[in-house]
């Protein structure tokens, strides 16, 4: 069986490294030039920053994350690092908050803080440990769970408690999000408190380890795919360079409603099929800035004003040279730069990255902040072949999770998708997106 995959990205590498282990030899075509899209890292002036990925949770000993990494034989390529105390220190509404780790840790200290809210923290952290199980069993990711957050915190008054809980929709939605799927959030959630880590060369490492995995798969890096074709018996090839590839079977692990471009006919049911995906909301975009940081920086810095929707927040990677290698995360609009020409866009992007770095100086009081580079959600649309520059994809809200979801298999025969706009967000999702695909692939004698 010929399978292809669209898209190098961590989605795109672990299809091939698990199709690889039922012994599949697939071919990925990569539009860029390198491998990794938003996962990977680079270097400015010999320091290396980390793009998409800083930290995840899931990574503690028999975690999911761990186990399938492990199975997968990732983990020996990897360093996992633990946080020194805290992992994310709070700035709300002029309060500090800190999230230590262990979840029992962090409902005590919540239970101390807000002794008036004590049966209720109680209740929403049961209910939480009950939707945390991430498994990609069948039986598992068919559920329909369409409760949102908002429903199971309906009982909490206190409105820093609220803020509190709600920073952990920043993970895969976007910051305060009360709106969002309570089943994703749950799972996060423990597994953030129970298992949060970094990784050692950030997530460059994770493109290495993935890629020398890699024994029999082809990777064709600037080859774009411009149109998927289909027949009465489904996809049967690709379009690459302008090519004609037969395939028996295409994974797109691009946006869902780029790939649908792809094909230049479809039929009745999957022309209503790509107006559903079309309709779907997107998660919002962030502007990043690189930077060295004159201080010793151990925990990610949140600072969240009345509604989250101006937060920022400072992410520490590594040390260099004495000083915290960082980024700087704040929301951000691609609306603002996609019309913009070359030299508009080159000025706003200054422009939005000034503010954000005296911002960011102001509210954390580092005075010496060295930036040695910035992007825009421009850049992320580029990176990610998404859809408006957004950061997880698919809004992964409770109504898009239980009415709107987006599965493998898609309405048209011999197209699967997987990435971060299927099943969930992040590192947990490209993983748990990957795993689920391959319960449409039997193992091969081949």
């Amino acid at each position: 069986m010929n399978i292809a995959i669209v898209g190098a990205g961590l989605s795109g590498l672990l299809c091939a490294l698990m199709l690889e282990k039922r012994g599949y030899s697939p071919t990925i075509y990569e539009r860029l030039p390198k491998i990794g899209g938003v996962l990977d890292s680079f270097k400015r002036k010999k320091v290396l920053f980390d793009v998409g990925f800083h930290y995840s949770g899931a990574l503690a000993q028999e975690q999911y994350l761990y186990e399938i990494m492990d199975e997968l034989g990732l983990l020996k390529k990897l360093k996992l690092e633990k946080y020194e105390g805290n992992f994310d220190t709070l700035n709300i509404d002029g309060e500090v908050y800190r999230i230590p780790e262990g979840s029992q840790n962090f409902k005590n200290s919540l239970q101390e803080k807000f002794p008036h809210e004590k049966q209720n923290i109680e209740t929403f952290f049961e209910k939480c440990y009950e939707a945390s199980v991430i498994s990609a069993k069948p039986e598992n990711f068919v559920k329909v769970d369409s409760r949102s957050l908002k429903e199971l915190m309906k009982d909490m008054k206190d409105e820093a408690l609220r803020k509190i809980l709600l920073h952990f929709t920043i993970f895969y939605a976007t910051a305060f999000y009360e709106e969002a799927s309570f089943d994703f959030y749950a799972k996060i959630f423990i597994n953030m408190l129970d298992g949060t880590r970094k990784v050692e060369g950030g997530g460059g490492a994770i493109v290495s380890a993935l890629k020398d995995s890699l024994k029999f798969t082809t990777i064709k890096t600037r080859s774009e795919v411009e149109q998927i074709l289909q027949n009465e018996d489904g996809v049967y090839a690709l379009v690459c360079n302008g090519e004609e590839i037969a395939y028996d079977a295409v994974i797109s692990t691009v946006h869902p409603k780029t790939t649908m471009n792809m094909f230049e006919t479809l039929d009745k049911k999957q022309t209503r099929y790509k107006k559903h995906i079309d309709a779907l909301e997107e998660s919002p975009s962030f502007f990043s800035i690189f930077c060295l940081v004159d201080a010793d920086i151990k925990s990610n810095l949140y600072f969240y004003g009345e509604d989250g929707s101006d937060f920022i927040s400072i992410l520490p990677s590594r040390k260099y040279d004495g000083k915290t290698v960082a980024t700087i995360l704040a929301g951000s609009y691609y609306s603002e730069y996609e019309n913009l020409s070359k030299d508009e866009y080159k000025l706003a992007k200054e422009k939005e990255c000034e503010y954000h770095l005296q911002r960011a100086k102001k509210l954390s009081g580092f005075e010496n902040i060295e930036v040695f580079d910035s992007s825009t959600p421009m850049t992320k649309q580029h990176y990610s072949n998404g859809a408006e520059g957004s950061i997880y994809g698919v809004l992964c809200s409770a109504k898009q999770k239980s009415l709107s979801v987006v599965m493998p298999r898609t309405r048209v025969k011999n197209l699967f998708f997987a990435g971060e706009n299927i099943i969930a967000p992040g590192l947990i999702g490209a993983f748990l997106g990957a795993e689920i695909l391959m319960h449409y692939f039997e193992p091969s004698d081949s």
